[in-house]
Order: C-alpha cells, then structure tokens, then sequence
C-alpha cells in the first residue's frame, strides 16, 4: 500500500524544483533585461530573441520604416536586440560622422565573426567588404590600385562601360516600343562592367555561369535578412526542415560561382604577363609575384573579393538606374530638362563621355537626387567596436553592432527642403553649377574609411548608362496608374515592379 506520507513528501520535492527553476528563470530574465547605464534608448525587447520578431509580419521588407518609428519616439541613436546581441542605429549626419570619421580607428571594423552566415561564407576569405584591421586595408589597396589602374591604358572603364551601354541601347531599340522591366536588362549590364573588371571579358546575357553570378547577387541584396536572419544568432534553426534546404541552395549556388571564378584564376596563371595587365585577377597576380605570401593575396581570399566587387559593384549600380528611370516616368518635366541640357551640349552625333558630365550639370543633379530620395543602400554594411566608445554622449561598449541609417539622413527635414519631394534643383546653385556644398551633404557610398571602394567606377557608371539612354530614348509607361514609388527593403531597396516604354527620340 502507497504511503500517502510519501505521496506527500515526492509531491513537495517536485514542487520544490519547480518553483526554484521558475524563480532562476525569472532571475535570469530580470539579469538579462539590465542595461549598461549611458547606452542609447529603444523599445523593450524580449530575453534571448531581443527585438527579433518586431520586424516581422507588415514589417517585413519595411526595416526602413521599423527604424524611422524608432527614431521618431527615441532620437537619433537607439538600440535594439538581435538576439542577445546589442544593435546601435545611428540616424543623423552628425552622429555618424562622429563614430565613422571622427572616431574612425574605433568604428572600422566588421562584425564578421557575430553573424554566424557571414562567418561560414568568409572563413576561407574575409576579402575588402568583411575584413578588418590591416587584413583589411592590404585587401582595399589592391582592391583600389586595380580600378585606378584599369582607368587607363588600351581599354579604359569608360570604354568598357560605353561598350555594355551601346548593347543596352540595341536591347531597347529592339524592343520597338514594348513594354519591359528595365532592371532585367540592367542588371545584367552592370554586372558585365564587373565581369570585364575581374575576367577581361564580358558574357552574353543569356550564358548560364553568367545567370548564375546574377543569381548569388539577387540572393545576397534582395533579402530583407541577409544581415538579419535569425540563423545569425542562433545557428541551430539551419536543421529546420525549410531552413536547411533555402540555405543548402545559397550554398551551392555561391560553390558553383567559386568554382567559375577559380577556372578564370587557372587560365590567367597560365597566360599571365606582367607587362600587360588587363583586369582585376592580372593584377592580384602581378601584387602576389611582387609582395610574396600574405592571408590577403591568398587564392581563397582574392576569390572573395572577387565575389565582392560583383556583389557591391552590379545590384546598387542596376538599383540606382532603375530608380532613375522611374522618377524620370514620374517627373516628365525634370526628363525633358535633362534632355534638353544633352541636346544643347552634346547633341546626338555622339555617345556622352564622363568628360561631359562639368558640362550637364541638371543632369548629375538629378542622379543626385535619386541617390538622395530613393537611399538604395538605406543601411551601410555593420561597423562594430574595437572598445567602448561614446558618440553624441551615448556609450557604445565594446563589440556592438553599429549601422549608419543612411535612408533616414537622407529623408531628414533638418538638411533637405521639403525631402519628399523630388527636387534636382536642390543641387544646383545660383549660377546653375552643382553644389558641393548640398553634393556633400550625401552619403549614399557611407562615409569615413569604408566607404565604399567601387564609388567612382559606380559614378560613372551611373552617369554614362543614365545620359546615353536619356540621350536615345524618352521613357514612360504602359499603364494609366503611376508607378509607386514605396520601395521594398533587402540589403538594397528595390523599386516595385513596374513596365517602362522607352519611345526612340
């Protein structure tokens, strides 16, 4: 017979275990709740999962406008949790001039081994985007040595550019006045400026290694969690059946694209000649034979720069005309302008060169303004801390994940006029001429040290398709309703799809 007396006394030491694991529980959570007093302010966050579901549900592809709520209720710098991991949003040029530029030997390292997807994809190479320290600046001078190096010579960048330009023109022209998708077609140009910068060779639009190149740079800047899945924090969700198989296909695909890449390096060891540099895998050979054995100049490492010239260089590039082109549909008049500076300066008998761009100033400040309005990359890549750092007053401790908020300074009604309204002119001053003064003012490349390496190839890229297809063609659209212009949020923000008619002037 059961003794109740033990019944009793088993009853009370389960009771017992169970109110101390609630009480270590609610210990713990009132442990990981506490704050480090002076950091900046931000919405409550839940233990563990900090502030990850609140970018969820109608917020997903909206991050910009997560942010610009927080920034409104909390100031220019707030934080939130990736998890356990402390995020600072820096929202205003001042503050991020203080961090990036003023404190630049604080802020100019990357968080590659706090993300765990960025740190499986580098392990073999952190190349220019995720390195830090002199690893690196060794990785950025080469980087920069061979789009200066390749500005001149038999075949310079405007001459590669104004070749993919020329292929745009004949695609358009062809389609006779019928509707298409414009960003299709320039994306696979920008990435062929890329290609002939890395290869020496452009590829026709419809080879599959090529397709395959576009594809790993969809997968990187069309998802709004490439910085912000939750894989990053927690690395045991990838054997969740539907994790596993999405991550599986990123992996393979960029293993195909590496593959690619290293029969490009094969053929350029056996053909290389010192005396005739032609791209960009010539002149990592040409460093490695001159400066010897380094991580950098390692194959694995120039493979992931590789990888990150086209992931930098073709999407933003694409993003940023393809925005063009919409407000040019939407501000006919702003179109004609620009139409008419081109007529009058250059007329049509020739292509637009980079040395016209002093001379069609209307034009460079209408890029400008899509830069401006449209803030393609509307976050920069993370900084993180190499030690506790203060900025505007607020501590940033050490190992912080830090991001300029790119899209809320360019929006922000303290330094633009009416900011919601697309305005070239706001670039221009009264004797007709761009404002450095407003010009600088924008920082769609960030700022301070890691700005962006690719920024003058991206100029004038930007410049050249931009001018010559004006230059061409008037574009307008197919349907009765305007295209809309709220964009959707992944690394870069995409303009919704919409047809362009691009009628022969």
């Amino acid at each position: 017979m059961i003794n109740l007396l033990d019944i009793i006394t088993s009853f009370t030491g389960v009771t017992t275990i169970l109110l101390t694991l609630v009480l270590l529980l609610v210990i713990g959570y009132v442990i990981s709740m506490q704050e480090r007093s002076g950091i900046p302010p931000g919405p409550s966050y839940w233990p563990i999962v900090g502030n990850m579901f609140d970018m969820r549900g109608k917020r997903v592809g909206k991050r910009h406008k997560y942010y610009a709520e927080l920034q409104e209720k909390y100031g220019d710098i707030f934080r939130i949790y990736f998890g356990n991991q402390l995020l600072v949003v820096l929202n205003d040029f001042e503050s991020i001039e203080e961090a990036f530029v003023k404190q630049k030997d604080l802020f100019s390292s990357r968080p590659a081994d706090k993300l765990w997807g960025i740190k499986q994809a580098v392990k073999d190479g952190k190349g220019v985007i995720w390195a830090s320290g002199q690893e690196w600046k060794d990785a950025r001078r080469m980087t920069v040595r061979a789009l200066r190096d390749l500005g001149v010579g038999k075949t310079t960048l405007e001459d590669r550019i104004k070749e993919e330009a020329n292929i745009v023109l004949d695609y358009i022209t062809a389609r006779e006045g019928k509707p298409f998708v414009v960003h299709d077609i320039l994306m696979k140009a920008t990435t062929n400026v890329i290609s002939t910068v890395v290869f020496g060779k452009r590829y026709d639009y419809t080879d599959p290694d090529f397709l395959r190149i576009i594809q790993v740079i969809d997968m990187s800047f069309k998802s709004d969690m490439s910085f912000f899945t939750p894989v990053h924090r927690f690395p045991m969700l990838r054997f969740i059946p539907f994790l596993a198989s999405k991550l599986l296909k990123v992996r393979n695909a960029f293993i195909k694209v590496k593959t690619f890449i290293v029969k490009h390096i094969e053929e350029h060891k056996k053909a290389f000649d010192q005396n005739d540099i032609k791209d960009f895998i010539d002149i990592h050979l040409d460093t490695c034979g001159k400066e010897g054995d380094s991580s950098v100049l390692s194959e694995n490492n120039a493979k992931r720069v590789i990888l990150d010239l086209f992931v930098a260089g073709s999407d933003t590039t694409a993003t940023t005309l393809d925005w063009a082109l919409l407000f040019m549909i939407l501000h006919l008049d702003v179109q004609k302008k620009c139409q008419e500076e081109i007529a009058s300066v250059v007329g049509d008998s020739r292509m637009i060169g980079w040395s016209d761009k002093s001379k069609l100033p209307y034009n460079e400040a209408t890029l400008l303004e899509v830069q401006r309005i449209a803030s393609i990359v509307p976050m920069a890549i993370p900084h993180t801390t190499e030690k506790d750092a203060v900025v505007k007053g607020f501590l940033i401790p050490q190992g912080s994940l830090v991001y300029a908020n790119l899209y809320a300074c360019h929006l922000d009604s303290r330094y633009w006029k009416e900011p919601l309204q697309f305005k070239p002119e706001r670039f221009l001053d009264d004797t007709g001429t761009v404002s450095k003064q407003a010009a600088a003012t924008l920082i769609p490349f960030s700022t301070g040290p890691r700005i962006c390496a690719g920024e003058p190839l991206a100029r004038m890229e930007i410049f050249l398709f931009f001018t010559n297809l004006l230059q061409r063609f008037s574009f307008s659209t197919s349907g009765r309703e305007k295209p809309s212009t709220d964009g959707i949020c992944g690394v870069s923000i995409s303009t919704p799809e919409y047809a362009v008619v691009a009628t022969p002037r």
